[in-house]
């Protein structure tokens, strides 16, 4: 009996934690745009698992082959690898910052092999 409770007690915390984490991860959903050419992420759900339905447009379509956010250092991170001619493994790792309301880090661009710091804002139109 008592291991049917701590178990129930347990999956309990475990529903908190990613119902939580949805929650936190919410903030992300809506359109982006990267200012320095244009770029955009549109985030459209985000899965309890943190598999995320994304867009991405430069100004056409890309295609993105993962999309996952997660809980990194108490910030809501999000990757996105891209999938498509001239743009073959690019990843990009961006952090919310609540204050500033923009996702900011890297974006990999795997051709040329470097990578560059990035800021995208809000698209409040």
């Amino acid at each position: 009996m008592g291991s049917i409770i701590l178990c129930a007690i347990c999956l309990g915390a475990f529903t908190t934690n990613s119902l939580a984490e949805k929650l936190e991860f919410g903030v992300l959903l809506g359109e982006w745009v990267r200012p320095d050419g244009g770029y955009k992420i549109q985030i459209r759900d985000i899965k309890f698992d943190g598999s995320t339905d994304v867009g991405y447009y430069n100004p056409d379509r890309i295609n993105v082959a993962e999309a996952k956010v997660s809980l990194w250092k108490g910030l809501v991170k999000l990757f996105i690898k891209l999938q498509d001619k001239g743009y073959p493994g690019s990843t990009y790792t961006l952090y919310y910052f609540a204050e500033k309301d923009a996702l900011a880090g890297f974006y990999y661009q795997a051709e040329m092999r470097q990578t560059f710091e990035v800021v995208f804002i809000r698209n409040t139109n």
